[in-house]
């Protein structure tokens, strides 16, 4: 399309400017030239060049269409006017006329692009700008709305218009609407795109929820599961999943989904009200005389029991020192870590402490806000080891030279202050 309007343009650029800018010397050469007869041959040179591009594709039938009628109207308006042609006196008015006529070329030109090309996206964008920064009118959420959908309908492969389509219609309380955007949205995204995937997902399990009347249903739980499977760490679907769990009765997965979400949440007011949801969840369970764990497993404890230690914050406090060997074959600036591990599991830490040898003896608490990576807490975890150690390299991963001291099955929950000495040379 810009490159049809393009073309348009320097046609037309053609036709208006070139034959004000012959020279006199070309006029002179048919003195017994006739205006009328010099405007049939130029009329017929512009109509090849039109027929030109036409062949070409890359202009539509519409843009054809008014480009020959302007070419006959320029042919009529030369009619009336039928003198003997001149390139002397009369130049000048030509070209200002020409000058004119380019100007009022580049301003249609304009006005194409804006009402064939890109002109609908430019002010869906301008909308969507102003919706940032104040409320929007009706009429402007109107216009929104149309505008959003013809760009959907223009550009079915670009994911960004669905998507922000999809995100209007759900704030406008058109769920059902919103869900099928985001269901054309899945469509098209592809296998590869977990994590894409997994948010259109949520967000069209989200808007089918409230379509039906927030009522859960086995279909709805199933689909979110899947884009657990997918984002597993990511927090809304771990809330909807919860959110599902709950109101189809199936506590247990209510609170495992819950208490995923709940480590990765800052204390405040958003995890109080998860705490309400997980014991809310957990009463249940009780008034069912259900015996479960938080992973859903038998537990030798009285009948009707539900264990929620892990909602006590995982804290393990380490007071770290060195051996007087270790103080003696290291430097004061040499880096320290320490570190709680997952037993068996990935080398990426829980939670991690940087020091340097100077500070040592110190007292430091490991806790959730010292997780590297969001999700990965020591509070996910019912046991760590705990390592301190020395680091002639700076880096966290053990090299031959180091020192370390370590304490295996710590709990997280409710031990004892630990003292870590370091005193073993890494081989």
């Amino acid at each position: 399309m810009i490159i049809g309007l393009f073309l348009l343009f320097v046609l037309l650029v053609l036709v208006l400017a070139v034959p004000a800018l012959r020279k006199p010397l070309e006029t002179l050469s048919k003195p017994d030239q006739t205006q009328e007869a010099e405007n049939l041959r130029l009329y017929q040179e512009r109509l090849v060049d039109i027929e030109t591009i036409k062949a070409s594709g890359e202009v539509s039938e519409q843009e054809i269409a008014a480009m020959t009628l302007e070419l006959d109207r320029e042919l009529l308006v030369a009619s009336v006017n039928n003198t003997r042609y001149s390139g002397g006196p009369g130049r000048l008015p030509k070209l200002m006329l020409s000058l004119f006529l380019l100007a009022v070329t580049v301003s249609v030109t304009f006005f194409l692009y804006q009402m064939w090309g890109a002109g609908n996206e430019v002010r869906a964008t301008q909308l969507l700008e102003f919706s940032s920064q104040a409320e929007l009118t009706p009429s402007e959420y109107d216009e929104l709305d149309v505008r959003l959908a013809s760009a959907v309908d223009k550009h079915p492969d670009n994911m960004d218009w669905a998507y922000l389509q999809g995100r209007l219609l759900e704030s406008e309380g058109r769920y059902q609407e919103a869900a099928t955007a985001y269901a054309n949205l899945l469509a098209g995204l592809p296998p590869v795109q977990t994590a894409d995937r997994a948010a259109i997902m949520t967000l069209m399990v989200q808007a089918r929820f409230y379509a039906n009347d927030q009522k859960a249903s086995d279909e709805l739980y199933e689909t979110i599961q899947q884009a657990l499977t997918m984002a597993p760490h990511q927090r809304k679907p771990l809330g909807l999943a919860g959110i599902m769990a709950y109101e189809l009765g199936y506590y247990q997965e209510a609170i495992n989904h819950w208490r995923k979400l709940w480590v990765q949440l800052p204390a405040g007011m958003e995890a109080r009200s998860l705490e309400n949801g997980i014991k809310r969840a957990a009463e249940q369970l009780a008034a069912q005389g259900i015996d479960a764990d938080v992973e859903g497993n038998a537990e030798n404890r009285e009948k009707g029991e539900v264990d929620l230690s892990w909602m006590t914050p995982a804290r393990i406090e380490v007071t770290v020192s060195l051996s007087d060997k270790t103080l003696a074959a290291v430097r004061p600036n040499d880096t320290v870590f320490v570190l709680a591990r997952k037993l068996d599991g990935p080398p990426m830490p829980l939670a991690a402490q940087r020091l340097v040898a100077s500070q040592l003896p110190i007292t430091v608490v490991l806790d959730d806000s010292k997780a590297m990576v969001p999700g990965m807490t020591i509070g996910s975890v019912d046991d760590v080891t705990v390592t301190a150690r020395v680091s002639r390299s700076g880096q966290p991963i053990a090299q031959s030279g180091d020192w370390q001291g370590q304490v295996f099955n710590v709990r997280t929950r409710g031990n004892e202050p630990l003292a870590i000495e370091i005193s073993d040379r890494v081989q």
